[in-house]
């Protein structure tokens, strides 16, 4: 265990606060199996069936409060920061029913009409946000909890709420506009791909997990996209749910044609493939 991470455990022990987790339940493995059957989550809230987006339970975030930091299940996913499983946060008073509250009022993000959930439960969005937030904006994302803990990139790193409490969401929200790195772009949009395939595609991608890592696949087909620079949802979307079939992702149809653009290919392959004969319309 680092130092940074042993501190700040100790330190919110000595403060008498109660750790919160934050767990994302996209992560690989899944983490809220082994804390779930260790007895680490007995008091949580799987966030998605308290909204309307209920449908989505199987991929929603958990909070859950951490009674017992000792416990073997806790102490092993602290030693896999890498897999970006979530985040840990300290309340002076344990109350989810507060810290579920604040997290629903910012868990849509409504863009021209555009929705999108926020995937605050993601340590990179996370630090993301509170990087590039002013340390006086901390509480309008933080709400509730005292302090918090996440993983950044290759280190632990912390974050102290000087006002935790119960605030409205700003419009806009400060959070929202915070650039980010090529780096965490592309991790960020991989985990999003991957939510909306468990989401409208959840029988093919459950096949595809029995022979391949989802998120390896899935890095596969983001070099794809970047290679034939399809950079929209539709195009996205068509490629990731036709290519799931072995079969047809091993179509020769897929390859660009030489001096073919980007759209011509995308409108190619939408003909070819929204065929069921597989030939050309």
């Amino acid at each position: 265990m680092s130092d940074m991470l042993k501190n700040w455990i100790g330190e919110q022990s000595r403060l008498n606060r109660v750790l919160i987790l934050a767990v994302d339940s996209l992560a690989e493995p899944n983490p809220v199996t082994p804390l779930y059957s260790a007895g680490v989550m007995q008091r949580s809230v799987q966030l998605y069936r308290r909204t309307e987006f209920a449908q989505f339970a199987a991929i929603s975030p958990w909070l859950a409060e951490l009674q017992n930091p000792s416990n073997e299940a806790f102490r092993k996913l602290l030693d896999e920061p890498q897999r970006n499983w979530g985040w840990i946060g300290s309340m002076d008073t344990a109350d989810l029913e507060s810290l579920t509250q604040h997290w629903i009022a910012r868990m849509v993000i409504d863009e021209d009409g555009e929705r999108s959930l926020f995937r605050f439960q993601d340590n990179r969005v996370m630090a993301r946000c509170l990087a590039n937030l002013k340390q006086t904006e901390w509480p309008l994302l933080l709400g509730p909890i005292s302090s918090v803990l996440y993983w950044d990139r290759d280190q632990w790193r912390s974050a102290d709420n000087s006002r935790p409490g119960m605030y409205p969401v700003p419009n806009p929200a400060p959070w929202l506009g915070t650039p980010e790195s090529g780096d965490q772009a592309r991790s960020i949009l991989r985990d999003n791909l991957k939510r909306w395939l468990l989401t409208y595609h959840v029988d093919a991608a459950a096949t595809l997990a029995e022979t391949r890592v989802v998120s390896e696949w899935l890095e596969e087909q983001l070099d794809l996209l970047d290679a034939w620079d399809w950079r929209t949802e539709e195009q996205r979307q068509l490629m990731l749910s036709l290519r799931l079939s072995p079969q047809c992702a091993s179509d020769i149809a897929w390859e660009p044609i030489p001096g073919e653009t980007p759209e011509l290919h995308f409108k190619r392959c939408q003909r070819v493939f929204s065929n069921p004969t597989g030939t050309p319309a």
